[in-house]
């Protein structure tokens, strides 16, 4: 219709907007932006028939395929392997999108919980507005998650779709659907994965006279699910018993409650680099009166209700949920949960702003009072969330989306280990990430690390190298052993992210010119080498 195609368009230019620095030249922001760009580069390499099925250059050696989900990469690599297409730039239009399809699907879902069209539009741009979802897009670089978030909520938009229209076919669409977010991102699958016995469970108890409908519909949803992914589950879970994989911190994140609480509302965290971190006032009270609703009046928006409740519990942490100190939950990262938050306190919050109006007039009616103060209490409050997310939007903008270029130090240290740098692998100290992108794609180079530990056999000694760099406690003779046992020959020590402790790191090299000697300088980068024992 046309209401639906405007609507979509208007959700691509707000996404657009915000985040148009991603098209400026450089390289898209994030702190796992790196990993997504590594691997979108590595599976064009092997489409073009000069990469395989190992990826070498992280890890000694490294089983990309079978250790990370592959569609989100899979998709910029394939795209980028056509001849004259550019894979950053190919990168970047994949994020934008799947940016913006957060929104679209968010919209479809809405429609299906029987809300208007003016509503379920509403719902959309605040799904993509939304403070975390604009820090999974240009903060953390959440690639995978941006890419697979769409896909789940378009499953339950189609498996309502099918539960209130009678076709079962849609339900196989639905599980489909489920089965491409897993192959984005496992995690993000997973989450929304569990809503389903919640959503199944709910009308259960709501309409008995449909059980048996509902039970064909669920069995057609989790295996079209499953078919679609076991070819890849088969080979991921045998990695990842092999590699033995376990979070230093159950979560990835460990805090008090009391953090959680104040930093939902401390806006001056925007930017920053922090976990738990910000959503707005607008927002949280949009969920609160949904949940309420939602739970004493009991609609189709109830299990999503419950889920976030689900969501919320999850990105407590381990400190306050000790469900997440349990494996698997143990493996997942609480704060991924707060993105997953999003669509679905916009959904249960709309059915609370549409009703307000009326639940207010009745209140001042009983009182005596006139009813038109109803709809400026309603509308004040939409408001206050628009106004909100227009303006955590505008900041965001400014402070996210900036690209990522290499310095003329850091490119010289580059142009050094292609040319004059001897064999063996680097290690990255203050780079937060980036040379383990920068070197395999400009200059051919191994590097000692990576950014997807799950699936490396060599995982404690990088895990032991990567803590001296997060806790300050650098430890030279330990860090000389693990080097050699990784094949690890330069140190390159930049100035970009203190916290991976450049400065330390220099200094304890100093201490130490028997064990690691300094071999070129740029000032703002420095290369050390080790020296055999």
């Amino acid at each position: 219709r046309v209401f639906d195609g405007a609507a979509m368009l208007g959700v691509a230019m707000v996404v657009l907007a915000v985040a148009h620095n991603l098209l400026r030249a450089g390289f898209p922001p994030g702190v796992d932006t790196p990993t997504f760009l590594h691997m979108s580069w590595f599976t064009r390499e092997t489409l073009r028939g000069d990469g395989g099925l190992v990826d070498p250059y992280w890890y000694g050696g490294f089983s990309l395929y079978t250790t990370y989900p592959p569609l989100s990469y899979g998709l910029v690599g394939l795209l980028a392997a056509v001849p004259g297409v550019g894979l950053v730039l190919t990168y970047k239009v994949v994020l934008l999108a799947a940016h913006a399809a957060i929104g679209a699907a968010t919209y479809f879902l809405a429609l299906q919980l029987a809300n208007t069209r003016g509503w379920a539009a509403l719902a959309a741009l605040l799904a993509v507005l939304a403070y975390p979802a604009l820090v999974a897009v240009g903060l953390w670089g959440w690639f995978s998650s941006v890419v697979a978030l769409p896909f789940a909520l378009l499953a339950f938009g189609l498996l309502e779709r099918a539960h209130t229209g009678g076709r079962r076919r849609l339900s196989v669409a639905g599980g489909v659907a489920l089965g491409l977010s897993f192959l984005a991102h496992h995690m993000t699958a997973f989450a929304f994965g569990l809503g389903l016995p919640i959503w199944v469970l709910f009308h259960h108890w709501r309409q008995p006279d449909q059980r048996r409908y509902l039970y064909t519909l669920t069995l057609l949803f989790t295996g079209a699910a499953v078919a679609s992914t076991v070819w890849w589950v088969i080979p991921w879970a045998l990695n990842l018993a092999e590699a033995g994989f376990e979070r230093e911190t159950p979560g990835l994140w460990s805090f008090p409650l009391g953090s959680y609480l104040e930093a939902l509302t401390q806006r001056d965290l925007i930017g920053l680099y922090a976990y738990p971190n910000y959503i707005g006032v607008g927002f949280i009270a949009l969920a609160i009166g949904g949940v309420i609703q939602a739970l004493v009046t009991p609609s189709r928006t109830t299990p999503y209700a419950i889920l976030l409740i689900v969501f919320v519990a999850f990105s407590l942490g381990e400190q306050v949920n000790p469900l997440v100190r349990v494996w698997p939950l143990s493996g997942l990262d609480v704060a991924r949960f707060q993105v997953y938050m999003v669509p679905l306190m916009v959904l249960v919050g709309l059915p609370f702003l549409a009703n307000l109006p009326g639940a207010v007039g009745e209140l001042l009616r009983a009182r005596r009072v006139p009813g038109w103060p109803s709809a400026v209490v309603s509308g004040l409050l939409v408001v206050l969330v628009v106004g909100q997310v227009l303006w955590d939007g505008a900041l965001a903008s400014r402070r996210l989306f900036h690209p990522y270029r290499l310095s003329l130090a850091a490119g010289q240290a580059v142009k050094w280990l292609g040319e004059d740098g001897h064999e063996g692998k680097v290690l990255g100290v203050g780079f937060w990430h980036w040379d383990d992108f920068l070197l395999p794609y400009y200059v051919g180079r191994s590097v000692v690390d990576g950014w997807h530990d799950e699936g490396a056999k060599d995982w404690r000694s990088v895990r032991a190298l990567r803590m001296m760099m997060w806790t300050r406690e650098v430890d030279i003779p330990l860090a000389h052993q693990l080097l050699g046992e990784l094949d690890g020959r330069y140190i390159a020590v930049q100035d970009y992210f203190a916290g991976e402790s450049p400065d330390m790191f220099r200094e304890a090299f100093a201490d130490h010119p028997e064990l690691f000697g300094q071999v070129a300088d740029w000032g703002e980068v420095t290369i050390f080498e080790r020296v055999p024992r």
